[in-house]
């Protein structure tokens, strides 16, 4: 299947078959079940509602999994 991201973007066309990439995120345990993860200059904070332990102060690791599909 053809990208969607235009070429000017990705540079040369993609090869066919398989495309391997590796993203890197640096993650902490800070207390309870919050955690904190760094990419680059973004850092983001997960935490659990407190049915499992947490202070429901961030999103649910979950809800990156559910967004990064959305995106």
């Amino acid at each position: 299947m053809p990208s969607d991201i235009p070429q000017s973007i990705v540079g040369e066309e993609l090869p066919e078959g398989v495309f391997t990439s590796t993203v890197v995120v640096d993650c902490e345990h800070i207390e309870k079940m919050l955690h904190k993860a760094t990419r680059n200059q973004f850092t983001f904070y997960s935490d659990e509602p407190e049915r499992l332990g947490g202070d429901a102060n961030h999103p649910a690791p979950l809800a990156y999994i559910v967004a990064g599909i959305g995106f």
